[in-house]
C-alpha cells in the first residue's frame, strides 16, 4: 500500500508539474520575459542569458575577464561588501556562467525576498560600476590561474585543444594587453535589455511577474555610454572593428585536418611520469539539429564501438578522451583515439539504437518536470529559439542522425592532442 501511495503521489506531481505553461510578455526595452507560474513550494528561480557577439568571440579571455569584473564590482549605490552580505543575509544564490553560446546569471530565493533578489540580478546585470582597480585585481587573479594550467597537464591540454575563442585560456600576452576600454566596450554591446531573456520560475503569478520586472529592469536601456566611475575613462570604441584583436600566439577557431589520424601540427603535452592521454574535441556544427543533438547526447557515452575511448558533449563541444597503457607513446594514444571515433563515424547508429534513445528522451522530458532547474533551461532554449520538439523528435529518421553524427567528428572540425612522457 505504500507503495501505490509513493507511486500516486508521484504520478499527481507530474501531473501537476505537466500543467505548467510557459507565459511570456516583454517590456519597451525590449527584454524578453518567460514566466513558469508554479505555486507548490515558496521558491523564485531566476535565469537571465545575454548572448555574447563576434567580437568577444574574437578576443579570448574577454567575455571571461568582464564576467569577473561585473561579480566583484559596485552596483549603483551598493557596494560590492553590502552586495555580498544582502546575498547573504537574505540566502539568495545568484551565480554567473559563461557558455560559448552567451552568459547568464542563475538566481534562486524564497518568494518573500523575490523583490531584493530580482534588484540585486538587475544590479548585476546593468547597474554595475566598472573601475579599473577592480580590473587590475581581477587581471592578476586570471593571470595566476592561467599560470597554473602549467602545473596540471590535463587541464592545459584540454585548454589548448578548445575549439570555441570564447572559452579559449587567454595568453599572457592577451591578458597583458586587455583595456579597460574594452570592457566598457564590451559592456555598451553585450549588456543590452534588447538582446536578453529572462526566465521566471516558482511562486508569481503573471500580473505580479510584470509589475516585479517592470520595477527592477524596466530602467535597463540600449546605450552607447558605459557605467564607469567619473575618474575613469568613459568613452568606448566607436565601432566593433577598433577593438584589439586576438593575440597572435592564441590557437584559431578551428585547426584543419583532412586525414583521421594524423595532424600536421600535433599538440602534445610533456608529462614526465604520466600515462598517456589523448584527447579530441569539435565544436557543435552551427546548424546541427536540436534533436539529433539532444539524441547523441544519450547515445555516444556508452556507444561500446569506442572502448575504451570515453566521449561526451561538454557544452557545445564533443570531447573524446583515451587513456593509454603505459608503454603507448602519446602519438600512438591519440591515433588510436581517432580511429575510434572514424569507426563510429562509418558505423552510424542502427533503427534499434535510435528507437532506444527516443524512448530515453521522452521518459527524461516527463521527468523534466520534477526538476525547476530542467524546466528553466527548457524555457530559455525555447525562448532563444535551440528547444526540441517531440513532434520532430519522432520525425527524426537515422538518416538524419547519422548525418548528424557524421559532421560532428568530421575529421576537419576535430582539434586532437596527447600528454605523456616522449619516447626516443
Amino acid at each position: 500500500m505504500r507503495r501505490l501511495a509513493a507511486c500516486a503521489a508521484l504520478f499527481l506531481t507530474v501531473q501537476a508539474q505537466a500543467q505548467i505553461r510557459p507565459q511570456a510578455f516583454g517590456l519597451p526595452n525590449g527584454l524578453r520575459v518567460v514566466l513558469l507560474e508554479d505555486h507548490e513550494r515558496p521558491l523564485v528561480r531566476a535565469c537571465l542569458h545575454l548572448p555574447l557577439d563576434p567580437e568577444t568571440n574574437a578576443r579570448p579571455g574577454l567575455a571571461a575577464m568582464a564576467l569577473r569584473v561585473l561579480g566583484q564590482s559596485d552596483a549603483a549605490a551598493v557596494r560590492i561588501g553590502d552586495f555580498e552580505q544582502l546575498l547573504a543575509g537574505a540566502g539568495i544564490e545568484l551565480t554567473p556562467a559563461l557558455r560559448a553560446d552567451g552568459l547568464s546569471w542563475s538566481l534562486l530565493t524564497r518568494s518573500r525576498d523575490q523583490d531584493l533578489a530580482l534588484g540585486l540580478l538587475a544590479d548585476r546585470a546593468f547597474r554595475s560600476v566598472l573601475d579599473t582597480a577592480t580590473l587590475e585585481t581581477e587581471r592578476l587573479a586570471y593571470w595566476r590561474e592561467t599560470e597554473r594550467l602549467e602545473a596540471s597537464p590535463r587541464a592545459k591540454l584540454r585548454a589548448v585543444l578548445e575549439p570555441d575563442q570564447t572559452l579559449q585560456a587567454p595568453s599572457l600576452e592577451s591578458l597583458t594587453t586587455l583595456s579597460f576600454e574594452e570592457l566598457l566596450a564590451f559592456d555598451a554591446r553585450v549588456l543590452r535589455p534588447d538582446r536578453a531573456v529572462l526566465v521566471l520560475h516558482g511562486d508569481l503569478g503573471l500580473e505580479q511577474a510584470k509589475r516585479l520586472v517592470y520595477l527592477s529592469f524596466g530602467t535597463w536601456t540600449v546605450s552607447s555610454a558605459p557605467h564607469a566611475p567619473p575618474h575613469a575613462p568613459t568613452t568606448a570604441p566607436a565601432a566593433p572593428s577598433s577593438l584589439p584583436k586576438a593575440a597572435p600566439a592564441a590557437p584559431p577557431p578551428a585547426t584543419p585536418s583532412v586525414a583521421p589520424v594524423a595532424s600536421p601540427q600535433p599538440v602534445r603535452i610533456n608529462a614526465p611520469g604520466a600515462l598517456p592521454r589523448a584527447l579530441a574535441v569539435a565544436l557543435e556544427p552551427e546548424d546541427l539539429d536540436r534533436e539529433a543533438r539532444a539524441l547523441l547526447a544519450l547515445l555516444l557515452p556508452g556507444d561500446p564501438a569506442l572502448f575504451p575511448a570515453r566521449i561526451r558533449i561538454e557544452g557545445l563541444d564533443l570531447v573524446a578522451a583515451l587513456d593509454g597503457e603505459a608503454q603507448a607513446s602519446p602519438a600512438a594514444t591519440e591515433a588510436l583515439l581517432l580511429e575510434r571515433l572514424q569507426a563510429l563515424r562509418q558505423r552510424g547508429f542502427t533503427e534499434a539504437d535510435l528507437r532506444q534513445a527516443k524512448a530515453a528522451w521522452s521518459a527524461g522530458r516527463a521527468l523534466a518536470g520534477l526538476h525547476p532547474e530542467a524546466l528553466v533551461g527548457e524555457a530559455l532554449d525555447e525562448a532563444r529559439g535551440r528547444g526540441t520538439s517531440p513532434a520532430r523528435m519522432q520525425a527524426l529518421t537515422v538518416e538524419g542522425l547519422n548525418g548528424a553524427l557524421r559532421r560532428w567528428l568530421d575529421p576537419a572540425r576535430l582539434k586532437a592532442g596527447a600528454l605523456g612522457a616522449p619516447r626516443s
